[in-house]
């Protein structure tokens, strides 16, 4: 029997709220910020705000300044970089055990086992969705490790796991949702709606461990301070990054590999188009 679903907490609900702040820009790297000064800035309690601060600093998105309170970590381009390339390393990977999910789904009348070994079609060191470029011409490190493969997530065996059909459903729910906030130019439901998706994407092709390393990395990134390159609105990059979500849950269930793993390797390059 599935478990209802528990409300947020307080420190949850502070969480996303300081999570929005950070992915929008809202919150300044020069900036140190106190307790007291972020729960009034962003108008929340102080006490579950300073428990997501200290959650977030051992996540190492923010760390604590002794007597003064906490300021984001500085991020380089090359921190990006790296950052956006170990979460193609999970990606890829996970588009591919996706694709074989549905196509095995196919093959036999019914749904792959939660516990199945097998993950197919993992990128070897070099494979160019990893090794190639970027978007905008930004190298990857070919030396790159291949990724150890991982299981489906078997940490909550009590909870019904959704099956491929449910969670290929679930991945245009996002997608769609991330698409709406998109063109409405609502740039926050964009980053709550894309982040919700790639959570999906990672924890239903991995399991949520992949999930939880990818959102961090996410996280420490700060995507919404990140200007992009050539001149392009903020706006229109994030209408044509929502839509892409959209083709890439339409790939995975045409059960075109390659072609899927190239976008999501090309959406996680976000701020480093040169178009809209």
């Amino acid at each position: 029997m599935d478990r209802p679903t528990a409300p947020p907490s307080l420190r949850e609900h502070a969480l996303a709220i300081i999570r929005d702040a950070i992915a929008t820009g809202e919150l300044d790297e020069e900036r140190i910020y106190s307790a007291a000064g972020l729960a009034k800035q962003l108008g929340i309690s102080l006490s579950p705000v300073r428990e997501a601060m200290m959650a977030l600093v051992t996540e190492g998105t923010v760390e604590a300044v002794p007597n003064r309170g906490f300021r984001l970590v500085p991020v380089t381009e090359a921190d990006l970089e790296e950052i956006i390339r170990i979460r193609v390393l999970l990606a890829v990977p996970a588009v591919r055990e996706l694709c074989r999910q549905l196509r095995s789904a196919g093959s036999d009348g019914g749904t792959p086992e939660a516990g199945d070994p097998e993950i197919a079609g993992t990128p070897e060191a070099g494979d160019p969705e990893i090794a190639g470029t970027g978007p905008a011409g930004v190298a990857a490190d070919p030396d790159s490790a291949r990724p150890d493969t991982a299981h489906p997530d078997t940490a909550h065996p009590d909870t019904a796991r959704p099956d491929i059909g449910d969670r290929m459903r679930q991945l245009r729910e996002h997608a769609e949702a991330t698409v709406t906030a998109a063109e409405a130019g609502d740039i926050v439901g964009f980053y709550t709606h894309d982040r919700r998706f790639h959570e999906s994407l990672l924890a239903f092709g991995l399991g949520s461990r992949a999930a939880e390393i990818s959102l961090r990395l996410r996280d420490q990134s700060r995507i919404g301070g990140q200007a992009p390159v050539g001149g392009v609105a903020v706006e229109d990059i994030a209408v044509t990054s929502a839509k892409e979500l959209i083709d890439i849950v339409d790939l995975i269930e045409t059960g075109a590999d390659d072609e899927v793993a190239e976008l999501v390797t090309r959406n996680l390059y976000f701020f480093r188009r040169t178009e809209a």
